[in-house]
Parts: C-alpha cells; structure tokens; sequence
C-alpha cells in the first residue's frame, strides 16, 4: 500500500482516538511500515500488535484491514503460517473492494499465502494463491509470482512450470533498468526448472550465463550466488562433468566452513521406498531447507528429482522431520544455515525393536491409564516438540509433569548432563504417585546411563539393578535389562550374555514374547560361535520365524573389523577442504560381510557417498546363525562423517 494513503487512513483514525498517547498513531504506524518494507518482522508484529490493541474500537474498516493483511504477511514469514493465513484473510476482504489504492498489499498477500501453503506442501493451494498473485501484478511485478508458479509446477511434468519461468526471464531481460544481479536470479530459476525437465545441457548454458553477470566465481557471496553455483554444480553433474561439479560446489561454501561441520541431524528419518509415491530405489533428490538457532527445520523445498511431484513431496517432507540439537545448530555458522542442501535416496529398512521397547510400551500404557494420555506435541518433530515438553515439565498434573520428563529422557536431543536433573526429578515423581516396577525400572536404567563416568560404570549400575529383589522378581524389568547386556559384545564376556540370556529364557514371560525372541536369536549366534550348530538350529527354530523375518528384527551383529582406512577420504574432497557426512543402508551377510550399500543421505550432495559405500563395503561384522538364508541383518544404516584435521 503506497504510504499517503496509509498516512491519510491514519489522520482520520486519529481524529476518532479518545485520549493521546505517549506515541501517537503515525508515529507507531511510521515504525511498523519501515519495520514491514525492511522485512523486520519480528519487529514489525509487536508494532501492529500494539495498533491493532490501540484502534479496536475504531470503525475505519480499511485501516484495521490493512493492519490485519501486513500483520498476516508477517506472521507467514517468521513461519506461523496458520496465523498468517487467518489475518491474512480477515483484512483481505476490505482491500479487495479498493484493488487499485491497495495492489501491493493485495499482491504480497496472496503471495504469501502461497508461500504458507507451499512450505505446508500443499503445492495445488499454493499454486491458487499465486495465480491470485499474478492476476493483480503488471509489468515487471509479474516476475515473482511468476517463479513462485514455475516451483510450484517443477516437477509436474506438464510444461506449466517451464512457461512460467520462461515469461519471468522474458520480462527481465526485456526491461534494461533491471541490474544484472536480479536477470541471474531470475535465470537460476528458470534453469532449475531446465534440469527437472532433462534439459541439462540447456540449463548448463542458462547457469554459466548466471554466473558470469554475478561476477564469477569469488569468496565473497550472498545466497541468490550460492544458489546459482549448487543449481550450476547439479547441472555439471547431470551433464557428466563431475570435476567442474566439485568446483562449483566448493564456491558455495558447503562444506567448507572454517568454525564448525554442518553436523548431521541428531534425529534423521528416511523416506521409504515404494508407497504411494512409488519411489524407486535409483531414485535421487536434492532438498533445500534452513536451519534455526532451535534446531528446527524450515523452508524445506525440492530442487531436483528423478522422480515426479509426490517424489518430491515424499523426501521434502522427510527433511522437514529432522531435528538438530540446539547446541548442535548454533554451532553452524548462521549464514550456512539459511540454505543448505542435500542428497537423498528412498530406504528400504524397518525400525529395528530396541531391548527397552516392551518396557517403554508398559510405561506409555500405565501413564495413559493414569489420564494421561499421548500429548499432541509428541507428534511433532522432536526440535518443534522440546519446548512444548520442556514446558510441560510445568504441568497442572503431575503425571503430566512426569509425562514430559519421560519424553525428554527418551529424547536424542537432551545430553546427559541435562538429562541427570530430568532424571532426578522423574524418579521423585514416580515414587510419590507409587508407580508400578516396570515404570521406576525404566527411569533407574535412565539413570544409570546418564549418571554413570563412562561405559564400564553404566554396565556396573545395570548388574546393580538385577542384584535388586524386585527388579529381579519382575520378569519384564529383569529381562530388559538382562538383554540390553547381551546385547554388548565387547565390553560383556560370552559367558556373562550366555547366563543373561538363559535367564531370559526361563523367565515366566510368554514364549512370543519380544525379548525371548531376542533372547532365541542371540543364544542361536552365540552356540554357533562356539561351533554347536545343532544347538543354534534349536534355537532358532524356536523363535518361529523364518529367515527374512529374522534378518529383519534381529539385534544387529557387532562390528569385527572397520573399514576406514588412511585412503578412505576422498582425494578430491580433501584438496577442495569438504567436510560433510553420508548414511549409507547395506545389508549383512549371515558371515559378517556387508552387501548392496546405499547412500540414502549425503551432505554436501555427491561429494562423500561413493567413499562412504566403499567403507561399509570393507566394514566386517561378527558372523550370525540363519539355518536358510545368507542374510544376517538387513536395512541397516550407517552414518559416516568426513573431518579434516584441525
């Protein structure tokens, strides 16, 4: 909205104050509007906020719906979405009857609207929006909404996307009092959408051309070069020349950051093959996202896919869950954080069951049948969830308090030193509401692992517990922690897990039980180790599965023999200074060799996966007993980080 008319609707709202304030309406709307063009928003929402409050009881429907439609606009981009949207909506009306006075509020509107949509991967909703956005816009005007329509249609395969991107060059390039800087923004874009549709050679051409009216390759950048020198390094890629892709991707800084690595994700789900996306296991994409000072994802975006747009939706919605550590994040140098990428691949794995799954899953039961039942927030990615358990802590129930410490125990963002007061304090919980054993049993193992120096002095407390009589007289706190020790195979001897395990087996627990299963499938490994192969056939067939279950569920076998070597960091990627990270998913052959690995994830995107394969290639695994399959464990997943020296 152009400021006189802002500045009249603001003299006639005056008139109606009733009384004058310390600072008068325009001051505060003067503040708010320089706040808003700045893109403060922060800043600017405390200042609408504060007029909104101020003009409650004003009738002046067109300044209040103004108000409302920047507050809104605000609000999307500090990432309330929802929010934004609403006020969005309860202002847009008002400035819709006057579409020539207020043309850029309504442009930026429904931009933003589709912008909230589009980060909520509703890309249809999005799309709407910003064909409301270019209905409005002239000229040159018409260049954003045009780019926000061509990435909302990239991976349609229709050439709705390509058209977009193709007007948006042509009005940039025709209008000669546009800078060179803006023409390579736009021409980045519009080669992104070259590449998605197998253009590469085209979109090469478009993204040298790019780089050139950017100035070339230097150290100094902002994020619209960056942005054109990794769309340059996927084009490079996909055109075979992998040398100059290196090259490009060096000069965006990607894992070249002089303070601290771009860590990987403390909590790093994949995208699963197959399912309603029919992803393939060949299939690769490239996804963008910002990183806060929370450790919360945002601004999660595909760049490049084999596959089509629900592909793309499937691996943009997997990295919108990851979940950094606070400390973790803000040890990133902040400018990395706003636009990083990475490669990612669909996975084939299960969720293999851990030793305290059964025992997690009485105490879940027992804390619902105390009325509380799973809060909405546990739902969420674990960075978006931590505050809201951290709050909890705080609850009006108690149980709830001790819900919400629970939850952040479990939790792979909470370090133990902070989780040694968490733990403290679940425990005097538990026992003034006199939970049932398995409950104090579970938080006792907690302890246990975050109060401990170090290792040895955790498996200590874990004997200490089961010399307890009544830990040692409940089957399933006893189990639980009879087979997290049988579960070690270097620091426990085998015939410490052989008695863990044979206790285990007579247990009253039911024969299906999870932990006799587990149990089953460990005394099987361990008789065959010692050469009984009869006794390891007993054994597993008792458990009732058949090979491939077993490959699925089975404790994973211990590493023998590494697969690092002197050799194993890429030459390349040394002499360039990358740092960065790949997981790679393999199977494990029933005599400890490694098959078919994968790399499902890598950042920076195709510097390190091939160098992690090779290590999981040459990584050995103690043999297992399966009586009909060579598989010993599959879907496995591996995380392999690539330091340089410092």
């Amino acid at each position: 909205m152009p400021d006189p008319i802002l500045h009249g609707l603001l003299a006639m709202v005056q008139a109606a104050a009733p009384a004058p304030a310390p600072q008068t309406l325009q001051a505060q709307f003067d503040a708010a509007n320089a706040a808003y063009v700045q893109k403060r928003c922060p800043d600017a929402l405390k200042l609408y906020d504060a007029l909104d409050r101020r003009t409650a009881g004003s009738k002046n429907a067109v300044f209040r719906g103004a108000i409302a439609v920047r507050r809104g606009i605000c609000l999307v981009r500090t990432g309330e979405g929802p929010a934004g949207i609403a006020s969005i909506r309860a202002g847009l009306p008002v400035l819709a009857a006057n579409p020539q006075e207020f043309a850029p509020d309504l442009t930026n509107a429904h931009l933003a609207m589709g912008d909230a949509a589009f980060d909520a991967f509703d890309y249809d909703g999005a799309a709407a929006a910003y064909r409301d956005a270019l209905a409005i816009a002239r000229g040159t005007e018409r260049v954003i909404p045009l780019l926000a329509l061509a990435r909302s249609h990239s991976f349609d395969h229709d050439g709705k996307a390509l058209g977009y991107a193709e007007e948006a060059r042509r009005l940039v390039m025709a209008d000669t009092a546009i800078d060179k800087q803006t023409v390579a923004a736009v021409q980045t874009r519009y080669a992104r959408v070259l590449f998605n549709e197998g253009r590469a050679a085209d979109a090469y051409t478009v993204l040298k051309d790019s780089l050139r009216k950017q100035g070339g390759l230097d150290v100094r950048v902002n994020l619209s070069e960056i942005a054109t020198r990794a769309d340059l390094a996927q084009a490079a890629l996909l055109n075979g020349d992998r040398e100059k892709a290196r090259t490009y991707l060096a000069y965006t800084g990607a894992g070249r950051m002089e303070k601290a690595p771009f860590a990987g994700a403390r909590e790093m789900a994949t995208t699963p093959c197959g399912g309603v996306a029919g992803i393939k296991p060949n299939d690769v994409a490239v996804i963008e996202f910002s990183l806060g000072d929370d450790g919360i994802v945002r601004n999660v975006a595909p760049i490049y896919t084999t596959g089509n747009r629900a592909a793309a939706l499937a691996f943009a919605r997997t990295v919108a869950d990851w979940s950094w550590a606070p400390v973790d994040a803000v040890a990133i140098p902040a400018f990395w954080r706003q636009s990083a990428r990475v490669e990612l691949r669909c996975s084939n794995a299960a969720e293999r069951p851990r030793p305290t799954a059964p025992l997690d899953e009485a105490v879940a039961a027992w804390l619902t049948s105390q009325g509380s039942p799973e809060p909405s927030w546990s739902e969420l990615p674990s960075a978006r969830a931590l505050p809201q358990a951290q709050a909890a802590r705080t609850a009006t129930k108690p149980i709830d308090r001790l819900r919400a410490n629970i939850w952040l125990l479990g939790s792979e963002l909470v370090d133990d030193q902070d989780s040694r007061p968490i733990v403290a304090e679940a425990l005097a919980q538990a026992q003034a509401m006199r939970a049932p054993l398995p409950v104090l049993a579970r938080l006792q193992v907690h302890a246990a692992r975050v109060e401990a120096k170090d290792y040895p002095g955790v498996l200590r407390s874990y004997r200490a517990l089961l010399q307890r009589a009544d830990i040692a007289a409940d089957p399933l706190s006893a189990g639980t922690i009879r087979m997290i020790l049988a579960g070690d195979v270097f620091v426990v001897k085998p015939a410490e897990r052989s008695e863990m395990v044979d206790a285990v087996l007579a247990s009253p627990l039911p024969d299906r039980h999870p932990l006799k299963v587990a149990a089953l499938l460990t005394r099987a490994d361990l008789s065959a180790q010692r050469g009984d192969v009869a006794a390891a056939q007993a054994a597993f067939t008792k458990t009732g599965l058949s090979s491939d279950q077993c490959a699925l569920i089975a404790p994973m076998p211990a590493v023998q023999r590494a697969g690092w070597s002197s050799d194993s960091f890429p030459q390349e990627a040394q002499a360039m200074g990358f740092e960065g990270w790949a997981k790679v998913e393999y199977d494990i052959a029933a005599d400890g060799h490694t098959m078919t690995p994968r790399t499902i994830a890598a950042y920076p995107p195709f510097v390190f996966g091939d160098a992690a394969q090779k290590i999981i290639g040459a990584t050995r695994y103690r043999s297992s007993f399966r009586p009909e399959s060579d598989t010993a464990c599959t879907g496995n997943a591996t995380r392999i980080v690539f330091n340089l020296p410092r």
